[in-house]
This record gives C-alpha cells, structure tokens and sequence, in this order.
C-alpha cells in the first residue's frame, strides 16, 4: 500500500500546557498529556477493520480514486477518551499506556471523527466502546481490513502525530463543518423570507382582480379582459412589494458575509480545497441575487430562480464537504465569463457626454438664483457645435442646438451685466451661423425673463444683423445651416420681409444654379419613422408638404424643368418612388408649384 497520511483526532495539541494548582501560591504543574500512539498501534488498527465504526455509516476507511485506481485515506484516528487533560470523555484515571493503546482508540470517517469531538456530549465514552465492539466483530466476520506495511505505519503515524499537522487537521474539520452550517442557515433562510414578497405580491394581484371585477371590459372576442389599476392605487403595492425584497436581501446579507468568512478560513486551513470554496461563495451570491427579484411587473407568480439558487448552493457545499472527506467530489465548475459591458461606440459616447453635459446645467434650467458658471456655459457652447448636425425631430428636441443654447442662457443668467454684454458680443462670432442665432435667441429671452431689457435689445439687435449679414450664396452655408435654414429664413423674413428674403434667395439661386440641391433640402422638412407595433425609431427623412412665401418658388421650379426636364410633379407619395432627394423633393416643389397652397 503506498504511504498515505493518516491525521488522529485528539481535541488538544501535543503542546505543553499547565494549570493552577494553588490561586494563592501562583504556582502551576504541568496538564497531563500523554504520548501519541505509536506506528505499530496503528498498524494493528488499521489490521482489524474495514470501515467507519459509526454503525449507520459505510464509508470504508480507505477509497480508490476510479481513474487513477490510488488508495486514498477516508478515515481519522479518535480518542475514546482524550490524549490531553481537558480534552474529549478525559479520563484522569486511565494510565498513559491504555490511554494510547488501541483499545482507547477508534477508527472513524473523517465527519464522524469531528463529531464525536466537538460534540463530546452527545457521544460518552461507553457508546464510542460498544462502537469499537462493533468494528472488530464486523472485522471478525467479514475478514476485511486496511493491512500496512511496518514502514508506511510508521510513516504515517510520524505524520499523524505531528502536532502541527492535527491542528491544521482540526481546524480545517471544524471551518468545513461552520461552512455547512452557515449554507444550510442561509438556504433556511431564504425559504423563510420568500414569503414577505409573496405576500405583497398576492395583495398587488388581489387589487387587479378587485379591478377587474369592478370595471368589465372585454376584448374583440367578447372575452372578459383584466383591467390594470390606477397608479395612484398600485403604488402601495409596488412599494410593499420592492420593500419586501429589500428586507429579504438585508436579512440574508450578514449570512452571506458569515459563510463566505468561514469559506476564506477553509482555504486558509487546506489551499486545495480553494476552488470548491469559490464555487459555494458564488452560488451564495447569485442567491442573494435571486432573493431581492420578483418575476415581472405587476407582479406575475415566482418563478423557479430562487428555489434553483437554493439547490445550487447546497450542491456545491455538498461537494466542499465530499472534497475535504476525499470523497469523490464534482468537479468545480468554470466560473462564468463576467459579461462585459458592450463596447461604447465613439459616437455612444458622444451622446452620453452631451446628456451628462445637460444634466448638468439642469439646475440653472430649474432654479433662477444659483450662480454664473463661466465653465459650464462655456462647454455648452462649445458643445453647440456637436449637435448642430442634428435634425429637428421630436427625438433630438430635449438634446438638440435649441435645447443646448437654452441651458447655456440659463446657466448665464446671473451674470453681472458687463459680463453678460461680452457673452453676447461673443456669440455673435459662433459659427455656423445656426449656433450664433440659437445662442441669441436665448440670451435675449433669458434677459427679458430677467427684467434686463437692455440686455435683451442688445442680444435681438444682434441676432438681427448676423442674420441680415448672411447673403445664402455659397454652398457652404446650406450645409453647415441644412437642418436650420428654414428656420433661419423664417426669422430673416420676421425682422426684414418675406420679398427681402426671397429676393436673396432669387439671386442666389441665380448666381449659382449648382445651389439647387442643397437649398431644396435646406427648406425640406424632417420627420423621424417609427415602428407601428414597438414604436422603436427607424430613421428620420425629409419631405416639401409645403413652402413658405418667402421662397422664390416659381423661379425654383422653373430651373428644376430646365435642370431636370424629364421629371414629372408628384405628391409626398408618388415622389417616393425617386430614390434621390433632389428629384424626390424636386418632384414635390413642382407639384406645389402648380396649384397647391403655400404658407
């Protein structure tokens, strides 16, 4: 048989020890410990038994593992009555000599060895003899036993009796056997404290039966359907419901704490026995995890999540303690790949920073007395540039340049009045020119909400000549401006007229009939799609339902016919069958252009 460690229960350590013998001499004599066993005791133990000696248990003293076919110890050595004085059914009148002979000592399984020694009360030393009776008349009849060679007995009692390696032995015994405990409190537990969210949810679900049954409502079938409450009547018990959970999960917390301690402490104690401990310390997460859900809102029945993080957890704790015996034990399962966060796009990112940028001016958005905040006003100038591109759809209106401008205009209220004429002489230089005018705008309201109205004629006097200024010729100001021109020619048009402005839109398109394309976007209107049955967004596009009258259309149409003689008027939907926007649109100012009404 190959050398195998034996570990020999014995309650204390072999390390000296003394007691009082007199309070007031203060002298002491040393704690009677008696010697270990020695190998030829030992020998002759494992010579006269086969199996644990706990009569219910059929765990042979040695194992073999099934792929490697090596014998494997399964059994400790125990003390009837204990080695040292103190110690386990302690005899004070057993000589040291029957104290470590084999009749003083008991072959049993790794748990039955724990027990019998941390529990002492429950198993006395008679009930440990008829024990051991037992074991050698079962050797007696079926003639098995576990014989060693003189030199792997004397090996193995060398290493038994080491008094390190007993105490490294107790300890990880007594870790194994708290870790079981705490997973068998806390799957107790578990069980237990699902009933509070149960019962909120039972009570959530009366309530919407109660509803149901007050207010008849039946579906195309003549079907009785149910009938949600108010939210003003559910919020109760949503909110029993969510405390509920919260009290579950606050209540299994220090559980969960305890255990995994005690799982720390197993590793500490026996390093191989780390991945097991691993594997019970996430299965008590994802219970605790469970334990603060409720399957859907309202509130459908439970689900099996919980009742399976239960059985999960009992399994792997299960497998430490078949482990730590040198039972054959599951193998840990792989710890499941962390799901990583999806990658952040750099235009995701864009959008999320601009959010956070608002949220922050919220403040000065609700509240009229905080302080100018030259920083933030200045970063949300600058981010006017990164959504200027973004078109006027109900999706980008609390994100967008008007919405971006009013917050900075917020955040600037407060400003002294020299530095709030610099900020408006300061926006005026913004470009493309959507930014300057947008910026304007809101200072000017934001002065006049203020009562600063000199402030505010000086902010609309500049906005007006920034928009007089611009002449419309050159391509780069339709695409800079493209989801602004309309509006921008609108204002052109209230602060001068309609003819001014489409006579510089004439001459523009005059002097370079190349601008025919982005004009006729620059006046498109945006619209974004959405799907009929999940009402998810599915893009935006652009149509001209109509045209305003400060838009040259005649001399529009007249050179879409000379630029594009083949194409034939159309509405909003026969256009569609174009797959380009300038003969779409253009197809759309030609039907307008003759006999539609404008603005």
């Amino acid at each position: 048989m190959p050398f195998l460690p034996l570990l020999i229960r014995e309650g204390l350590s072999s390390a000296t020890m003394f007691r009082v013998t007199s309070a007031d001499s203060g002298q002491h004599s040393p704690i009677v410990n008696h010697r270990t066993p020695t190998a030829g005791t030992v020998k002759k133990l494992y010579g006269t038994a086969f199996r644990c000696a706990e009569p219910a248990c059929s765990r042979p003293l040695y194992r073999q593992n099934n792929e490697t076919g090596e014998l494997l110890l399964n059994s400790h050595v125990a003390h009837i009555h204990a080695r040292s004085e103190g110690g386990p059914r302690w005899d004070p009148d057993m000589p040291e000599e029957q104290n470590r002979g084999a009749g003083n000592l008991l072959l049993l399984c790794f748990d039955h060895a724990t027990e019998v020694d941390d529990t002492p009360e429950h198993f006395p030393a008679e009930l440990l003899r008829r024990w051991k009776t037992a074991q050698l008349d079962e050797y007696a009849e079926i003639g098995r036993s576990w014989p060693l060679s003189d030199v792997e007995a004397e090996e193995v009692a060398v290493a038994s009796f080491d008094s390190r390696q007993v105490g490294i032995a107790t300890a990880g015994a007594k870790t194994v056997l708290a870790a079981a405990r705490c997973v068998g409190q806390l799957a107790s537990t578990a069980h237990q404290k699902r009933r509070l969210p149960r019962d909120a949810a039972q009570a959530w679900q009366a309530l919407r039966d109660r509803t149901t049954r007050s207010i008849p409502a039946y579906d195309a079938n003549g079907e009785r359907r149910p009938v949600e409450p108010s939210h003003m009547e559910a919020k109760p018990y949503h909110d029993a419901l969510e405390s509920a959970l919260a009290e579950s999960v606050a209540t299994l917390e220090p559980l969960v704490i305890n255990l995994v301690a005690e799982l720390h402490a197993v590793s500490a104690a026996d390093k191989r026995l780390a991945p097991w401990c691993d594997w019970v310390e996430r299965q008590s997460g994802k219970l605790l995890s469970a334990s603060g859900r409720w399957p859907g809102r309202p509130p459908s029945k439970d689900d099996d999540v919980l009742p399976e993080a239960i059985a999960k957890l009992q399994h792997a704790s299960r497998q430490l303690s078949a482990a730590w015996r040198g039972d054959d034990a599951s193998n840990p399962p792989e710890p499941e790949a962390p799901v990583s966060a999806p990658v952040e796009m750099e235009q995701q990112r864009a959008v999320r920073e601009h959010c956070e940028l608002l949220d922050a001016a919220g403040p000065w958005a609700r509240a009229t007395h905080r302080d100018y905040d030259a920083e933030l006003y200045s970063r949300l100038v600058e981010a006017m540039q990164r959504v200027v591109d973004l078109p006027h759809v109900p999706s980008t209106l609390t994100v967008g340049l008007d919405a971006t401008a009013r917050r900075a205009a917020k955040v600037a209220r407060n400003a002294d009045d020299e530095t709030y004429r610099a900020l408006i002489h300061q926006a005026t230089e913004q470009r493309p020119l959507a930014c300057a005018v947008s910026l304007l705008r809101h200072l000017m309201l934001t002065a006049k909400d203020s009562e600063r109205h000199t402030l505010q004629a000086e902010a609309m006097e500049e906005a007006a000549k920034a928009l007089r200024a611009e002449s419309w010729q050159t391509p780069d100001v339709w695409v800079d401006n493209r989801f602004h021109s309309r509006l921008l020619l609108a204002a052109s048009a209230e602060i001068s007229s309609a003819a001014t402005v489409r006579q510089v839109l004439a001459d523009a398109i005059e002097g370079d009939s190349e601008l025919l394309h982005l004009m006729l976007g620059g006046v498109a209107q945006w619209s974004e799609q959405r799907d009929s049955r999940t009402w998810e967004h599915s893009g935006v596009s652009c149509q001209i339902a109509e045209l305003p009258t400060w838009f040259p259309t005649e001399e529009i149409a007249a050179i879409i016919r000379e630029e594009l003689p083949d194409l034939e008027p159309a509405d909003e939907d026969e256009s569609e069958r174009h797959r380009d926007d300038l003969h779409r649109l253009g197809s759309q100012v030609l039907w307008i252009a003759a006999g539609h009404e404008c603005e």
